[in-house]
């Protein structure tokens, strides 16, 4: 029976892949070798294979859908909706429906990105580059509750996905090791320049920047080595990496690795840090930070606080209690729109 049961077995599964922006679907042998049975621009959340092989209930979302339930067809790619939770929702709401776009910068690098427009087209709207976390993730092909909040506001959203980050290969991704605040930083002016140049209705005057964990890390960089934004929101961020290295859940590893440095080059660690620079400070800026966060801890925010207060640049912290590092996608609902308050306020 067992000698039955292993003849039986499949000898090819499935497994997904981030590329570009997409969750792309291949099927892999157990002797070897792959092949890509899927790509489109979506972003699969969830798969069931069926008993026939050929077929899976999926859950996906898209840049304009949250979420569905559907029937996807392995041989021809073709996606059956079978249920939508939001369907009243949106009879009754509207969405902005984000632009992809490439752009060369550093190296002559492609870099991709998504420019998601104000819900309500309006001449010299103001735009807000957002800056996502990790660094080695990635925005791509999905619905993002937070962007479409702040179109929703009348903001536009610059979306970069700057060296350093995943689905563009290897290289890509370990280029910036040893070197956060460099070629990482210019790929994001650069996407900047590009979308002001692409979309004349945005007020070039009304240019902010947000960001959180590696986000806010770029954030506090971009504050003290740039005056072009006329606001800063810096989340979850980083600010010194002397400290970090003591006091966050992954302090050691996280900083070795990323940034070859150790306490034994303090040195080196406090010039690739944000506080070093805060001299140059003179952009406003908003501090978020949860009070559970043990990834980036609160002292990370308070000092990038007190810094902007010792170069008398208009500042604000607010710390959210019985929150962790990921208080913007599971926090307690209260608090995750309190925040958002916080930044349209703020901006």
């Amino acid at each position: 029976r067992r000698n039955a049961l292993r003849s039986s077995l499949s000898k090819t599964f499935l497994f997904k892949a981030t590329e570009h922006g997409k969750i792309t679907l291949y099927r892999g042998s157990v002797e070897g070798g792959y092949e890509k049975i899927f790509d489109q621009n979506i972003h699969i959340t969830g798969l069931d294979l069926l008993e026939n092989k050929s077929q899976a209930v999926i859950t996906y979302s898209t840049l304009t859908i949250p979420s569905r339930v559907a029937l996807l067809d392995l041989e021809t790619e073709e996606i059956t909706d079978l249920y939508d939770p939001n369907e009243k929702f949106f009879q009754e709401h509207q969405v902005s429906k984000p632009e992809r776009f490439w752009f060369k910068s550093v190296h002559d690098w492609d870099i991709q990105g998504w420019y998601v427009p104000p819900v309500e087209a309006a001449e010299k709207h103001p735009v807000i580059l957002y800056i996502h976390g990790g660094p080695q993730v990635s925005y791509g092909e999905t619905f993002f509750h937070e962007m479409q909040a702040l179109a929703g506001a009348g903001y536009g959203v610059i979306l970069l996905n700057p060296r350093g980050g995943s689905g563009y290969g290897q290289e890509f991704v370990a280029s910036i090791l040893n070197n956060y605040g460099d070629e990482d930083y210019q790929d994001l002016l650069n996407g900047t320049d590009y979308v002001l140049e692409k979309y004349p209705s945005i007020d070039p005057d009304r240019v902010y920047v947000a960001g959180g964990s590696y986000g806010g890390f770029m954030t506090n960089w971009m504050v003290t080595h740039t005056n072009r934004f006329k606001a800063a929101v810096t989340q979850r961020s980083i600010s010194n990496w002397v400290s970090f290295y003591g006091t966050s859940d992954v302090g050691p590893s996280f900083v070795e690795f990323q940034l070859g440095r150790d306490l034994t080059d303090v040195e080196g660690l406090w010039k690739m840090s944000p506080l070093a620079h805060a001299e140059n400070a003179q952009t406003p800026l908003l501090v978020l930070h949860g009070e559970e966060d043990y990834r980036c801890p609160q002292e990370q925010g308070e000092q990038m606080y007190r810094a902007m207060k010792k170069q008398r640049v208009e500042t604000r912290l607010v710390t959210f209690p019985q929150s962790s590092h990921g208080l913007s996608r599971e926090g307690l609902p209260n608090l995750r729109m309190e925040r958002l308050e916080e930044i349209v306020d703020w901006f």
